[in-house]
């Protein structure tokens, strides 16, 4: 357990008072994911990113970098948000949910500590962005996307006025308080994790389903860009009523053109699983397109035309994908299939606008 001792040996530019916190009596309430932790002094909340210094929460991940990489938007995934762009990506330490299978969990199950500390501010982050010809910047790995908040806030906001893109990769178990300061900060996309279904998901991975399906319909309805990934684990999420139950809900509350990922697992951490089997990923994208959703894709596959976007109204092949590669085969500067005019861009908000009219953003 972290004491205010200890926290005097990090590198004092992570240390950085949260924004997002309450006293109650002598402890301090945590107001930045859904866990919403009581901490008292000299304790940490579960994501151990945060430790009670003399009454006032501290988060120990400003800018602490654990990882950082130039990526392809299309490895997030996003498959329908700015292709063929690059995208810095960078992670932190710690995270808010305990999947045992975690495929980042060499970062993940690692809490912050003065060995492991290496800064990097926020204009620095955007200034390395631009270097590298990146169009973007995302926050992805660990949950850093509501881990890093803080630091998120400004890097977004110096990011937008160069004219640059910001993204989450995220299990979205933030507090609607913290998603609306990253929506206020910049936010332009999101990709979320959707586990599985209840009861599974808070017995396996330590957080409920119902706050992350309500953050993906705020994101909406604030003009966010949305992208849904689901890990089909065996035992987790590998049932197919499970599964249809998720595909029903994306098309009953977000729309059919909201992009589904259905990405294989493989033994990560403390799951010995053997690996998601494919013909199922066939049966649930199969049943998802059934039920009326235009965008499934098969992740962490590698086999050709998994990942390609076909046109829903013609079965024109649009986009190519494979091996994060991503090839515009026919479809015109406005988003539309060359063939037919079918209208590809999730964002257009055609059915979201006819539904609950016209977004706030």
């Amino acid at each position: 357990m972290i004491n205010g001792t200890q926290v005097n040996n990090f590198d004092p530019r992570v240390v950085h008072e949260a924004f997002l916190q309450r006293k109650e009596d002598d402890a301090i309430r945590c107001l930045t994911c859904f866990h919403k932790c009581l901490i008292h002094e000299n304790k940490q909340g579960i994501c151990g990113t945060r430790v009670n210094v003399n009454g006032t929460l501290k988060t120990l991940v400003y800018g602490n970098v654990s990882s950082i990489n130039n990526n392809l938007i299309e490895k997030k995934p996003f498959f329908h948000f700015a292709p063929g762009t690059k995208a810095l990506t960078v992670g932190s330490w710690g995270c808010n949910a305990s999947c045992p299978f975690c495929q980042n969990f060499d970062i993940s199950k690692q809490k912050p500590t003065p060995q492991l500390t290496k800064y990097m501010s926020p204009s620095e982050f955007v200034e390395l962005a631009q270097e590298k010809g990146s169009e973007g910047l995302s926050i992805s790995f660990s949950e850093a996307a509501t881990l890093m908040l803080e630091w998120n806030l400004a890097v977004f906001r110096i990011a937008k006025g160069r004219g640059l893109y910001n993204t989450i990769v995220t299990n979205g178990y933030m507090t609607p308080e913290a998603l609306d300061l990253m929506i206020d900060a910049g936010l332009d996309a999101a990709n979320v994790d959707v586990k599985g279904c209840e009861p599974q998901v808070s017995r396996t991975c330590g957080i409920s389903l119902q706050p992350v399906l309500d953050n993906v319909l705020h994101m909406r309805e604030e003009g966010v860009h949305v992208e849904l990934t689901t890990l089909v684990v065996p035992k987790l999420s590998d049932n197919m009523e499970c599964l249809e139950s998720i595909a029903s809900w994306i098309v009953e509350n977000t729309g059919p053109k909201t992009p589904w990922h259905l990405n294989r697992y493989y033994p990560a951490c403390e799951y010995t699983e053997s690996s998601t089997p494919i013909e199922l990923l066939l049966e649930a994208r199969d049943m998802a397109r059934r039920i009326g959703l235009e965008f499934v894709y098969i992740g962490n596959v590698g086999t050709k035309g998994l990942e390609d976007t076909i046109c829903p109204n013609c079965g024109s092949l649009c986009y190519e994908r494979l091996r994060l590669s991503s090839r515009n085969v026919a479809t015109d500067t406005n988003g539309k299939c060359k063939k037919c005019g079918y209208n590809l861009n999730v964002t257009s908000w055609d059915w979201w606008t006819t539904k609950l009219g016209t977004p706030s953003r």
